[in-house]
Order: structure tokens, then C-alpha cells, then sequence
């Protein structure tokens, strides 16, 4: 190889290097100057389309609170949790969701901050593979938290239809892991299968009177919560 070729070939990595340098450094110092930010209302221009101005301004208090407990290297995952809400709340969701994604990063063995997540692609974003992505480590992680259950068999059945068929299985695994609920496991099954495919259910009158009584074999009290049969 020629002299001229090498100097070159080492111009060229140099001036990669620096472009590296120059973005990488950009990216934390915006990482950064996230944590000083004071917020105002100005930040949230969504917000008034789903709370009200006293809400807004408690939330902001606390957003600033959670912020400076960072800043104080204090409660690190419950803050990025509690901004993950506030956000959430002020109608940044795209800040919610990096939020619990750092709260992953600093703990990933925690779970509140994947179920979250879940319920954020799912119900706000409409990112179905994610929410399902979400959901499903929720419960290896937690698999006694009902509502992971509600959420997942809520995706197949509204969302990724093509998973419906899994619904019985996921509800029935989720009463036989929590024997003390599983009563509501059967009462989400019997209402689901009363009704049609209009509503989005399973429309199998039989199946909905087998988990009905096996609801009432439980807890005679919900039966106004069951379908009239």
C-alpha cells in the first residue's frame, strides 16, 4: 500500500472519530441537560386537552420534584417510574416511554416499568408488537399480576386478532397461578364468551355457561357481573 494511501485511509478514520465525538457528545450532554430542565407548561402542549390547569400544575411540581432526585442520585427507578407517569399524564408519551426505558436500564429485574410500557404501546401508541413484547416478560417476571393478564388477552382480542384462540388458555394459566382470583379469570372468560363477534368475543354460549358457573362455584356474589344466560 502507498504512503499516499495510508494517510489517506488515516484522514478518513480521524474525521470519523470526530464525527463520532461531536454526536456522542451531543447525546449526553442533551441526556443531561434533561435531568437539570426545569419544566413548565409550555413543555406539555397537550395537556389541557386531558386534565385541568390545577392538575397540570401539581404535575409539574412533582415533575420537578422527581427530577431533583435524580440530580440527588436518590430513589433512581422509582423517579424514572413517577416521571414515566407524569408525562404520561401531561400527554408526552413518547417522554413516558423513554422514561421507563431508563428505569429498565437501571433495573431491569423490576417489573412495574415492562407492564407499563405494555399498557403504554397498547392502549396510547398502538404498537401492538411491542405491548405483546411487553406484556409477555411482564408475566415470566410477575405471573400473579392479574392485570398483565387483562392487558395481553385485551391485545389478542381487539388488536392482534389472530392471536385470539389464545385467550382461554392465557386466562385458565392465569386462575390456576392465582388460585385466590381465580374467580375473576372465570368471570372475564364467561363474559367473553357470551359475547358475539360484533363485541369481539368468543361467541360459545357453552363455553360462557361452563365458566359462569365455575365463577358463582367461587363467588356467588358476582353474579350480577355474569351474563344472563
Amino acid at each position: 500500500m502507498s504512503k499516499k494511501n495510508i494517510v489517506y485511509i488515516v484522514l478518513v478514520v480521524i474525521i470519523a472519530s470526530c464525527v463520532a465525538y461531536f454526536y456522542l457528545a451531543d447525546f449526553y450532554k442533551s441526556d443531561e441537560e434533561d435531568l437539570n430542565k426545569i419544566y413548565t407548561a409550555e413543555d406539555f402542549p397537550d395537556a389541557l386537552k386531558t386534565t385541568n390547569e390545577e392538575i397540570l400544575q401539581l404535575s409539574l411540581k412533582d415533575l420537578n420534584e422527581q427530577y431533583q432526585d435524580l440530580r440527588n442520585d436518590q430513589y433512581v427507578y422509582l423517579s424514572w417510574i413517577n416521571i414515566g407517569i407524569l408525562k404520561k399524564r401531561l400527554g408526552d408519551n413518547s417522554g413516558a416511554e423513554k422514561a421507563w426505558l431508563k428505569a429498565i436500564d437501571y433495573n431491569p429485574d423490576q417489573t412495574l416499568a415492562y407492564g407499563n410500557l405494555a399498557d403504554l404501546y397498547l392502549f396510547n401508541l398502538g404498537e401492538y408488537e411491542k405491548a405483546e413484547e411487553y406484556y409477555l416478560k411482564a408475566l415470566e417476571m410477575n405471573p400473579v399480576h392479574q392485570g398483565y393478564y387483562v392487558g395481553l388477552v385485551s391485545l389478542y382480542r381487539y388488536n392482534m386478532t389472530e392471536k385470539a384462540n389464545l385467550i382461554e388458555g392465557i386466562m385458565i394459566n392465569g386462575a390456576e397461578i392465582n388460585p385466590a382470583e381465580a374467580e375473576s379469570y372465570y368471570m372475564y372468560l364467561a363474559n367473553y364468551f357470551a359475547e358475539g363477534p360484533n363485541n369481539k368475543g368468543g361467541n360459545n354460549i357453552e363455553k360462557a355457561r361452563y365458566y359462569t358457573q365455575e365463577t358463582l362455584k367461587l363467588n356467588s356474589d358476582l353474579k350480577d357481573q355474569l351474563p344472563d344466560l
